[in-house]
């Protein structure tokens, strides 16, 4: 099973009005392309209906995601300010392609998105492709000024999106990349071939996602990334 590189490097950012920190994590695996040979084994990828993710995923099996998690726990424990006594949980950890053609997006795909108000849950996306495909950026939502979705902002933030977006009134919803009249980018990751990006679940993020690049189901072909989401119990 592939490994952590111990010699991996980090880059912490502290990003917008919020100043919430950002992990940029260089060639995290120490062999990257065992995690691509995985992807492509046996069983295949499917789509879940109950995921807004726009295409469709394969769960890590072995001990690769526990690996991880070990070591890069450390990392984020001091970036973040974790408490000492607080346990790590991981939820999920796939593989994931981006496959649903533009037209097909349902409005709340359009946008950018938070995974959870839970400010104690963390989400990782490892890049198993190359730069063309689009890294991951985040946002602010410009009428109320929020980067991160709180359990005090969720109900008001989701009312007044919601009218935003319908007021708009589209006639085919696309990918977000890069700034429009809700939004505005505070910060763009550039995808890297075994680059890894951590901030938490429930800041404003979208992918970059360029629809007429390659949105293939294969993952010889196709954005691939490892996904993951982790949490501390206080």
């Amino acid at each position: 099973m592939p490994e952590i590189n111990p010699d991996f490097s980090l880059q912490v950012e502290h990003i917008g009005n919020e100043k919430n920190p950002l992990l940029i994590i260089d060639n995290v695996a120490a062999a990257p392309e065992q995690l691509r040979e995985l992807a492509t084994s046996a069983p295949g990828f499917i789509a879940q209906a109950s995921d807004f993710y726009p295409g469709l995923r394969k769960p890590v099996t072995g001990n690769y995601p526990a690996a991880c998690l070990a070591a890069l726990e450390p990392v984020v424990r001091k970036q973040f300010d974790i408490p000492t006594h607080a346990k790590i949980e991981l939820s999920l950890c796939a593989f994931s392609l981006t496959t649903t053609p533009p037209g097909q997006l349902r409005p709340i795909q359009s946008i950018p998105h938070i995974d959870t108000h839970d400010t104690n849950q963390f989400a990782l996306v490892h890049y198993l492709c190359a730069p063309a495909f689009g890294g991951t950026s985040l946002y602010r939502h410009r009428s109320t000024g929020f980067e991160s979705i709180t359990q005090p902002r969720l109900q008001d933030y989701f009312r007044i999106v919601k009218q935003e977006v319908m007021a708009e009134d589209k006639r085919e919803f696309t990918y977000i990349n890069g700034s429009t009249a809700l939004f505005e980018r505070i910060i763009q990751v550039n995808a890297r071939f075994n680059r890894a990006v951590i901030y938490r679940s429930n800041q404003l993020h979208s992918a970059d996602i360029n629809p007429h690049y390659n949105l293939s189901a294969d993952p010889c072909h196709g954005r691939l990334t490892l996904n993951a989401f982790f949490r501390f119990t206080l």
